[in-house]
């Protein structure tokens, strides 16, 4: 883990000389999973963003024993989607797929804006990329100087689903062990090491009943904590979620457990963040007692798609590091206050640190359940004191995975409340090219949504997407803290997905 404050420093060093500690490679891994084929998506916001031109990817297929098995080449040249099919590239058996980007040009940072997905009989999953082989010893003393556990994990184990992580080696083979903290509800605290043989490049796949035999059915919550070998040349954050017993999966990424990483703020200004009210799902906020030592106080503010203020709650207090986890419905809070969820446009959840100052990371889940596997969204509160460069405009941009299976909804807002509404451009992107505009005016509290039903629905038509495709957005505007959330649902099964933007 690379402290948040040495990442602010780097952002600010950028920017005063671009050529500084320039990158020219980005890449990712990709698990290939059972039940499913894995393909991965982005927009050419290499092009569209930055104007590079000069920008090719490489897509490696790995065999179970961490073999290569081959590379391809494929040039990033043009204003549109590009979907790599990964699952059946190579007649063998794959493990992995390593992706990588190359430019001419400085990337500035080494992850790339890429969607993994796989796609599986009644479910698809989406997930940004989330781990990558390092560039070089140096990029290893940056980002590996501190080795964290993995936490934000949503503990779960009953009859439509079950916790499970996925561990990645990286250039080197791994024989060590995986060392996991469960905390329950009832105070109760377990811990186990799970034996680890993983050839390089490779990923094991372990469910919650796998480190802990003989838990209790049904278990729904808790705090899981997983300490990963540390590995060099590798960032290994890991793909963690639900599975249901049919094979389907929801799953996001892990996040540092910050426990006892003491990193705060100059100051105890409240971090905070707006968020979409999705119709149709139970729209829920985990917090798990993963921050810096502390203890926060969150509450919650509801508004309307005017911006108005509907009411407020306070959802509780987290205690880190000894505490327990908060879990609360924004759903139920708003049948509660005897609203119905058309009146709710968005939602806003504020921390403050009950003494000192506030924690630099305050990471949580939000959570969109539809009646089957929930999509839970890794996501970390803003804060004042972020550093944003002068004269700064705003600039987002995600997929939507579309499909006759699914109904996708994609929310646009600002990451903070502000008191002036502003325009946002939204523009959409398919594998033909640009797919269609749309102009929003956005009060400074509110959210605007699309939906697969109408405007997301047009464009894919258009587009001929109707068989299960991927639109990419992207947002525009004089606020430079523009943001949008993703969620799908498939109407059979329920199961649930969703993503935050780049």
């Amino acid at each position: 883990m690379k402290r948040f404050l040495d990442v602010e420093d780097a952002r600010r060093a950028y920017h005063a000389d671009r050529a500084r500690n320039s990158t020219h490679r980005a890449s990712l891994m990709v698990p290939e999973l059972p039940g499913s084929q894995a393909d991965v998506s982005f927009l050419n916001h290499f092009l569209l963003k930055r104007g590079y031109e000069k920008v090719a990817c490489r897509v490696t297929a790995i065999d179970p024993e961490g073999k290569r098995i081959v590379s391809r080449l494929l040039p990033v040249d043009e204003p549109k989607v590009y979907t790599i099919p990964l699952s059946g590239m190579v007649d063998e058996a794959v493990d992995s797929y390593q992706v990588e980007f190359f430019a001419a040009d400085n990337l500035f940072i080494p992850f790339p804006a890429v969607m993994i997905n796989h796609r599986g009989d009644g479910f698809l999953n989406s997930v940004h990329a989330y781990n990558r082989v390092l560039n070089d010893v140096f990029e290893d003393d940056e980002i590996n100087q501190v080795h964290q556990r993995e936490a934000a994990i949503d503990v779960r184990c009953d009859q439509v689903g079950e916790t499970f992580v996925v561990f990645h080696a990286g250039p080197q083979p791994v024989d060590d062990v995986l060392s996991a903290e469960l905390s329950l509800a009832d105070g109760a605290v377990l811990r186990t090491e799970h034996p680890l043989r993983v050839p390089k490049l490779c990923h094991r796949l372990i469910t919650l009943s796998e480190l802990f035999p003989g838990l209790p059915r049904p278990l729904h919550g808790g705090t899981l904590k997983i300490q990963q070998p540390q590995q060099f040349l590798f960032y290994g954050r890991m793909l963690v979620g639900q599975r249901a017993p049919e094979g389907g999966f929801s799953a996001n990424h892990s996040y540092y457990d910050c426990a006892s990483v003491e990193e705060y703020w100059g100051d105890d200004a409240p971090s905070a963040r707006m968020y979409p009210y999705m119709p149709g799902y139970d729209n829920i906020l985990r917090f798990y007692p993963i921050m810096s030592p502390g203890e926060l106080g969150f509450a919650l503010t509801l508004y309307d798609a005017d911006g108005n203020v509907l009411g407020d709650e306070a959802l509780g207090t987290v205690r880190t590091p000894e505490g327990v986890g908060l879990d609360r419905s924004v759903t139920e809070i708003v049948r509660a206050k005897n609203l119905t969820e058309t009146d709710v446009a968005s939602f806003c959840v504020t921390a403050r640190p009950l003494s000192g100052n506030t924690p630099t990371r305050i990471n949580h889940q939000l959570v969109y359940a539809a009646g089957g596997l929930e999509s839970s969204i890794n996501i970390s509160l803003a804060n004042p004191n972020v550093f944003t460069p002068e004269k700064k405009t705003g600039f987002s941009w995600g997929q939507v995975p579309l499909g006759d299976a699914f109904d996708s909804a994609l929310g646009v807002l600002g990451v903070t409340p502000r008191p002036a509404a502003a325009n946002f451009k939204v523009k959409l992107y398919s594998e033909a090219g640009f797919a269609a505009e749309k102009e929003l005016e956005i009060p400074g509290s509110g959210a605007a949504l699309l939906s697969s039903n109408d405007a997301l629905a047009e464009a894919m038509a258009k587009n001929g997407g109707e068989a299960g495709g991927y639109l990419w957005y992207q947002i525009s505007s004089s606020r430079p803290d523009t943001s949008a959330v993703t969620t799908l649902r498939h109407r059979t099964t329920g199961h649930a997905v969703g993503e935050h933007s780049f």
